[in-house]
Parts: structure tokens; sequence; C-alpha cells
């Protein structure tokens, strides 16, 4: 990865260290070229609707190309929070049954199952807190996962402290109960290798805006194609049905050609069911892009840039005596790093009025790099710090 050239595609390098892609993830050129396309394209034109619809069909297979996975398991939805509403609307539940996640999951990752229990749809909700060191280990799992576990819904990174989930080995335990795998992997993908089907996943979702730079309102659902007639909707839309136009657009039919049947609904066979309504063409056009982006690095070096630069900021910050919050074993590790800080607010605005970007968090400062910052920057914050 030539880091000079990378760091040119991103115009955000040439006015501050950016360290919040755990926030938003700044846009490379290419995204913006995208953006700007197309806002000339509509302003020109108007509706270009048949332009736009294999976009949005291409978008969903380059997704699964990031992740392993065919184009029909993947659906192009608005956010995380609507894939798991969608997969919760869906799910069998067992009997009586219980759902095991992570206290270290994204709050929507958890307020939606604390729902699924007021509605009746489970008898308990089994939250897992994590230890001493940040991390929730195996044997916590193992116990909280049993026979009448309906599902196990957990974060491939926590956002609160970056830790990195053992997704495998997770997945394996709920499968042995015969439960229903979710992962969230909104602050994994575009930093290290994801690949759905070797980790074994039943379901993943994914924003864009993060990590991998899009534009907000475009995320990803992938359902492994076993598991998609499984999920029964009690939602849906006209993008969400076997007859809609995207459906009579990929087979060349006339897409209002004729009247949609209206005296029964039928989810498509797809991952499509869960694309309920007209899609936000303008982000998805920006996610498209970015995924090209991302397509063009291994991961692998991505990742081995992060956890090198990462590690100059924990080495850093141990110097300057700071308490880190964040798992500091390398399979735990992610490009989160969270430490302790008395006046998270002040030392936020501190560092931003000298062009270096955080985040602020409870007693905490959040620093989240990523393939494009350099070592320069890290020796930049740690000096303003």
């Amino acid at each position: 990865m030539n880091l000079e050239f990378v760091r040119k595609q991103i115009p955000v390098t040439s006015r501050r260290a950016y360290f919040d892609n755990a926030g938003t993830g700044p846009p490379t050129i290419m995204v913006l070229n995208a953006l700007n396309e197309f806002i000339t394209d509509w302003k020109e034109y108007g509706e270009n609707w048949e332009e736009w619809l294999p976009i949005i069909i291409d978008s969903r297979r380059l997704f699964g190309k990031l992740i392993g996975a065919e184009t029909d398991e993947i659906a192009n939805i608005p956010n995380v929070t609507t894939a798991l509403v969608a997969l919760s609307s869906s799910i069998k539940y067992k009997k009586d049954g219980n759902i095991v996640i992570s206290s270290l999951n994204f709050p929507t990752n958890i307020y939606n199952w604390h729902l699924q229990q007021s509605h009746g749809r489970a008898h308990e909700v089994r939250l897992l807190k994590p230890n001493s060191n940040g991390i929730i280990p195996l044997e916590d799992w193992e116990k909280a996962i049993d026979d009448r576990t309906s599902l196990v819904s957990v974060d491939y990174v926590s956002w609160m402290n970056g830790c990195r989930e053992k997704i495998p080995e997770i997945t394996k335990i709920a499968h042995e109960h015969n439960s229903f795998m979710i992962a969230d992997a909104f602050h994994g993908l575009g930093v290290f290798p994801i690949n759905a089907k070797d980790d074994g996943v039943d379901a993943l979702a994914c924003g864009t805006y993060k990590w991998l730079q899009a534009p907000h309102g475009t995320a990803y659902l992938y359902t492994h194609h076993d598991r998609i007639k499984e999920l029964d909707p009690n939602y849906t839309g006209w993008h969400g049905v076997q007859d809609s136009v995207i459906a009579r657009y990929t087979k060349e039919q006339d897409m209002f050609g004729t009247p949609f049947d209206i005296e029964k609904t039928v989810p498509a066979d797809s991952a499509t069911r869960f694309e309920w309504g007209t899609w936000g063409v303008m982000s998805v056009i920006g996610a498209r892009a970015a995924l090209e982006w991302a397509l063009k690095d291994d991961m692998r070096n991505r990742y081995h840039h992060v956890l090198k630069i990462t590690g100059r900021l924990i080495e850093g910050l141990k110097e300057k005596g700071r308490r880190i919050l964040s798992p500091l074993q390398t399979d735990r590790r992610s490009g989160i790093v969270v430490f302790e800080d008395p006046d998270p607010a002040s030392t936020y605005n501190k560092l931003k009025s000298e062009n270096i970007v955080v985040a602020s968090r409870v007693k905490s400062i959040r620093a989240s790099p990523h393939y494009y910052n350099s070592e320069d920057e890290i020796d930049r914050l740690l000096m303003a710090l």
C-alpha cells in the first residue's frame, strides 16, 4: 500500500490529523467524484431511474465481494438499525427461549432485543458483561448459550473499547445449540478481512459511513442463502416482494407494463426481501464508489498498518501514564484505542483547535486511526496530549 498516494486521495489529510473513523470516515476523491457526477446529472436531467437501478444492484455485488458472499445474499438498506429490525421481526423464536447479546454491542444491538422480550418473543435476554480486561471470555458465551437460545447477536468490534470479538468461535457455539447468529461488522469491515462464509454467521449487517468512508444513508444486510427462506418477514415494501420493480428490471421486463399483484404478498426469495422501500440513490452511489475503493486494497495490508500505528499510539500513551481501556492482546485489537481522560470534552476541543480529531466519550478519549493515517500524525497526537 502506497501511503503517500492514498493520503492524496483523501482531502482531509491535508488539513487535519483525523482519528475519528469510528464516528464518520472522511471521503476519498473517488467517492466525491461519484457524488458530484450524480448531482450534476440530477440537476441537468432529473430522474434517471433506469440508469440508477444497475448501480444499486452493482453495489450489492461489491459488498458481497468484500465479505465473500453472493449478490443474492445481499440487501441494500438505509442503516444497521433497519437490518436488525428486519431480522428481529423475521426470526422464528423458540418457545420460552432466550436471546444472548453483549453489553459491548452498539446500543441498537441491545435495545432491539430487550423489546423482543417485552413483546413476549423471548423469555429472557442474557446481556454479557466484560471482565476487567474489557473482554467477554469465550467460556462466558458457552455458559450463556444453550438449547433454548433463539439467537445470538454480537458486534465484530465494540464501539466502546475496540474489543475484537472471536466471531467464528461464538458462531460455532451458537450453531451447536441451533441458534441464529447475527454479527454487526460496522467497526470491523474496512479495517481487517471479514469473510461471512468462513466465519459461519447466518446474518451480517454493516453500514458504510465509518471505516468504509461512504456517505450516511446506506448499509447492507447479508443473509446466508440457506437461511433466507427460514426468515418470515412481518414487514415489507414494494421492493421486498418477489415481483418488484428491480426484479422486473433484472429480467429485462417492462417495469410498469403490468399491474402489481396486490391480492397477496410474496417476499422475494433472495435477501432483497429486506429492501422495504426506495433507496437513497445518491448515498448508494457514494457507497458503491467507496466499496470499489476498499476493494483496491488487500485488507490484510490495511490491518497490518492499523496495528502498527495503533501500537505506536498505545506505547506512547503508556509512556505518558495514561490508562488504556482497550484490550491489548493482538487478537483482540482493532482500529479503536480508548484511554482515560479527566476532562474528555475539554481535551476534545483543545485537540480540535489544533486540527486533531478524536472522539469524546464517558471519562475517556476514543482515537480510531485508519489505514491512511501516518506515524507522524500519531506522534502529533501524543505531543498534543
